[in-house]
Protein backbone atom coordinates (compact mmCIF):
# COMPACT_ATOMS: atom_id res chain seq x y z
CA UNK A 1 0.00 0.00 0.00
CA UNK A 2 1.39 3.41 -0.94
CA UNK A 3 1.42 6.23 1.63
CA UNK A 4 -1.30 7.95 -0.41
CA UNK A 5 -3.48 4.82 -0.27
CA UNK A 6 -2.90 4.55 3.47
CA UNK A 7 -3.97 8.18 3.96
CA UNK A 8 -7.08 7.57 1.86
CA UNK A 9 -8.03 4.63 4.11
CA UNK A 10 -7.39 6.74 7.23
CA UNK A 11 -9.45 9.58 5.74
CA UNK A 12 -12.37 7.27 4.99
CA UNK A 13 -12.40 5.93 8.55
CA UNK A 14 -11.55 9.18 10.38
CA UNK A 15 -13.52 9.90 13.53
CA UNK A 16 -13.05 13.17 15.40
CA UNK A 17 -12.58 12.37 19.08
CA UNK A 18 -14.57 14.11 21.79
CA UNK A 19 -11.39 14.80 23.77
CA UNK A 20 -7.63 14.72 23.55
CA UNK A 21 -6.24 12.81 26.52
CA UNK A 22 -2.92 11.49 27.78
CA UNK A 23 -2.43 7.71 27.89
CA UNK A 24 -3.26 7.82 31.63
CA UNK A 25 -6.57 9.61 30.95
CA UNK A 26 -5.76 13.24 31.76
CA UNK A 27 -7.92 15.49 29.57
CA UNK A 28 -5.85 17.96 27.55
CA UNK A 29 -8.67 19.27 25.31
CA UNK A 30 -12.23 18.67 26.45
CA UNK A 31 -14.29 19.46 23.33
CA UNK A 32 -12.39 18.67 20.12
CA UNK A 33 -15.41 19.07 17.74
CA UNK A 34 -16.08 22.55 19.13
CA UNK A 35 -12.42 23.54 18.74
CA UNK A 36 -12.33 22.21 15.16
CA UNK A 37 -15.44 24.23 14.24
CA UNK A 38 -14.01 27.37 15.91
CA UNK A 39 -10.76 27.01 13.95
CA UNK A 40 -12.60 26.46 10.67
CA UNK A 41 -14.69 29.59 11.31
CA UNK A 42 -11.51 31.57 11.93
CA UNK A 43 -9.95 30.14 8.75
CA UNK A 44 -13.03 31.02 6.68
CA UNK A 45 -12.97 34.60 8.01
CA UNK A 46 -9.56 35.03 6.30
CA UNK A 47 -10.45 33.14 3.13
CA UNK A 48 -9.63 36.08 0.83
CA UNK A 49 -6.06 36.25 2.12
CA UNK A 50 -5.55 32.55 1.47
CA UNK A 51 -7.12 32.88 -1.98
CA UNK A 52 -4.65 35.70 -2.73
CA UNK A 53 -1.87 33.16 -2.15
CA UNK A 54 -3.40 30.11 -3.87
CA UNK A 55 -4.40 32.27 -6.84
CA UNK A 56 -0.74 32.92 -7.63
CA UNK A 57 -0.23 29.36 -8.84
CA UNK A 58 -1.38 27.58 -11.99
CA UNK A 59 -1.76 24.24 -10.21
CA UNK A 60 -4.94 23.41 -8.28
CA UNK A 61 -3.68 24.20 -4.75
CA UNK A 62 -6.76 25.42 -2.90
CA UNK A 63 -7.14 28.31 -0.48
CA UNK A 64 -7.92 25.87 2.33
CA UNK A 65 -4.63 24.00 1.79
CA UNK A 66 -2.81 27.29 2.42
CA UNK A 67 -5.06 27.99 5.42
CA UNK A 68 -4.46 24.59 7.01
CA UNK A 69 -0.69 24.96 6.66
CA UNK A 70 -1.03 28.45 8.15
CA UNK A 71 -2.79 27.00 11.18
CA UNK A 72 -0.27 24.19 11.61
CA UNK A 73 2.84 26.33 11.17
CA UNK A 74 1.71 29.73 12.49
CA UNK A 75 -1.43 29.23 14.62
CA UNK A 76 -3.22 31.47 12.07
CA UNK A 77 -0.96 34.42 12.94
CA UNK A 78 -0.47 36.59 9.85
CA UNK A 79 2.78 38.04 11.22
CA UNK A 80 4.44 34.61 10.86
CA UNK A 81 6.17 32.85 7.96
CA UNK A 82 4.28 29.91 6.44
CA UNK A 83 7.51 27.93 6.11
CA UNK A 84 8.17 27.53 9.83
CA UNK A 85 6.14 29.96 11.95
CA UNK A 86 8.95 32.43 12.59
CA UNK A 87 8.41 36.21 12.39
CA UNK A 88 8.04 37.61 8.87
CA UNK A 89 10.21 40.63 9.58
CA UNK A 90 13.35 38.60 10.32
CA UNK A 91 15.55 36.11 8.50
CA UNK A 92 14.55 32.58 9.54
CA UNK A 93 16.91 30.68 11.84
CA UNK A 94 15.24 27.25 11.80
CA UNK A 95 14.37 25.00 8.85
CA UNK A 96 14.03 26.49 6.33
CA UNK A 97 16.90 28.75 7.41
CA UNK A 98 17.82 32.00 5.72
CA UNK A 99 14.39 32.96 4.32
CA UNK A 100 13.04 36.49 4.50
CA UNK A 101 12.44 38.99 5.78
CA UNK A 102 9.07 39.37 4.01
CA UNK A 103 6.88 42.47 3.63
CA UNK A 104 3.64 40.52 4.02
CA UNK A 105 2.18 37.17 4.94
CA UNK A 106 1.19 36.60 1.31
CA UNK A 107 4.72 37.16 -0.06
CA UNK A 108 6.18 34.84 2.58
CA UNK A 109 3.50 32.21 1.95
CA UNK A 110 4.20 32.20 -1.78
CA UNK A 111 7.90 31.74 -1.00
CA UNK A 112 7.19 28.83 1.38
CA UNK A 113 4.90 27.06 -1.07
CA UNK A 114 7.46 27.35 -3.85
CA UNK A 115 10.25 26.22 -1.52
CA UNK A 116 8.25 23.09 -0.62
CA UNK A 117 7.51 22.42 -4.31
CA UNK A 118 3.76 22.58 -3.77
CA UNK A 119 3.47 25.00 -6.70
CA UNK A 120 4.47 22.14 -9.02
CA UNK A 121 2.03 19.59 -7.57
CA UNK A 122 -1.04 18.73 -9.64
CA UNK A 123 -2.45 15.76 -7.69
CA UNK A 124 -4.59 17.17 -4.88
CA UNK A 125 -6.62 13.99 -4.32
CA UNK A 126 -7.30 13.33 -0.64
CA UNK A 127 -4.59 10.69 -0.27
CA UNK A 128 -1.94 12.80 -1.94
CA UNK A 129 -3.05 16.01 -0.21
CA UNK A 130 -2.58 14.35 3.18
CA UNK A 131 0.76 12.91 2.05
CA UNK A 132 1.91 16.39 0.95
CA UNK A 133 0.73 17.97 4.19
CA UNK A 134 2.57 15.29 6.16
CA UNK A 135 5.69 16.05 4.13
CA UNK A 136 5.41 19.74 4.95
CA UNK A 137 6.16 18.79 8.55
CA UNK A 138 8.31 15.76 7.69
CA UNK A 139 7.81 12.02 7.38
CA UNK A 140 9.61 11.17 10.62
CA UNK A 141 6.52 9.83 12.38
CA UNK A 142 5.79 7.16 9.80
CA UNK A 143 9.39 6.52 8.80
CA UNK A 144 11.04 6.25 12.22
CA UNK A 145 8.23 5.70 14.75
CA UNK A 146 5.53 3.83 12.78
CA UNK A 147 2.74 6.11 14.01
CA UNK A 148 0.33 8.36 12.19
CA UNK A 149 1.50 11.95 12.20
CA UNK A 150 -0.23 14.16 14.78
CA UNK A 151 0.30 16.98 12.26
CA UNK A 152 -2.48 15.24 10.34
CA UNK A 153 -4.45 13.21 12.85
CA UNK A 154 -4.22 14.75 16.34
CA UNK A 155 -7.71 14.91 17.79
CA UNK A 156 -8.88 11.84 15.89
CA UNK A 157 -9.08 8.11 16.46
CA UNK A 158 -5.95 7.68 14.30
CA UNK A 159 -3.52 9.25 16.80
CA UNK A 160 -2.91 8.75 20.50
CA UNK A 161 0.64 9.56 21.60
CA UNK A 162 4.16 10.41 20.40
CA UNK A 163 5.38 13.79 19.23
CA UNK A 164 8.42 15.68 18.01
CA UNK A 165 8.75 18.32 20.71
CA UNK A 166 11.24 20.29 18.58
CA UNK A 167 13.19 19.69 15.38
CA UNK A 168 14.71 16.20 15.53
CA UNK A 169 13.64 15.48 19.14
CA UNK A 170 10.93 12.84 19.51
CA UNK A 171 9.16 12.14 22.81
CA UNK A 172 7.16 8.87 22.75
CA UNK A 173 5.09 10.04 25.75
CA UNK A 174 4.17 13.52 24.52
CA UNK A 175 0.66 14.12 23.19
CA UNK A 176 -0.06 16.74 20.56
CA UNK A 177 -2.85 19.16 21.40
CA UNK A 178 -2.71 20.83 18.00
CA UNK A 179 -5.72 19.84 15.89
CA UNK A 180 -4.57 17.74 12.93
CA UNK A 181 -4.84 18.83 9.31
CA UNK A 182 -7.17 15.97 8.36
CA UNK A 183 -9.80 17.10 10.87
CA UNK A 184 -9.81 20.66 9.53
CA UNK A 185 -9.80 19.50 5.92
CA UNK A 186 -12.68 17.07 6.51
CA UNK A 187 -14.77 19.75 8.22
CA UNK A 188 -14.14 22.23 5.40
CA UNK A 189 -14.86 19.71 2.63
CA UNK A 190 -18.06 18.49 4.29
CA UNK A 191 -19.42 22.06 4.14
CA UNK A 192 -20.09 22.50 0.40
CA UNK A 193 -20.31 26.28 0.79
CA UNK A 194 -16.63 26.44 1.76
CA UNK A 195 -15.09 24.66 -1.21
Amino acid sequence: MTPQEKHTVLWNTLVINKQITTPDGKVLISDVPFLVRRLVNKIVASRERYQAVSGQFKNPIRWYHVAIIHYLECSLDFTRYLGNGQALNRITTIVPKGRGPFRSFEIGAIDAIRLQGLDKEWDWSIGNTLYLLEGYNGYGYSKYHQINSPYLYSGSDHYQVGKYVRDGVYDPNAVSTQIGAALLLKTILEDNSLK
